[in-house]
């Protein structure tokens, strides 16, 4: 799984947990909730910016790690 996919996965699933309909995000949010479905879908870019505006209805915010592959030489 790509990391965007994942992101998708997990504020797909925050607004799950959550109870929140895409079409009431897309209300809070004042998008369509066709557009809402398809960042959420991958036929349109989930920007960061948008994943944190969509985490934060869900009481939760978005945090970003880097880390090393360690391959043996």
């Amino acid at each position: 799984m790509s990391a965007e996919q994942d992101l998708r996965a997990q504020v797909a699933a925050a607004l799950l947990t959550r109870g929140i309909s895409q079409a009431e995000a897309a209300r809070r949010l004042g998008l369509s909730n066709k557009h809402v479905n398809q960042m959420l879908t991958g036929r349109a870019v989930l920007t960061i910016p948008w994943a944190e505006r969509i985490l934060a209805l869900t009481g939760m915010r978005l945090v970003i790690s880097l880390a090393h592959d360690i391959q043996p030489r």
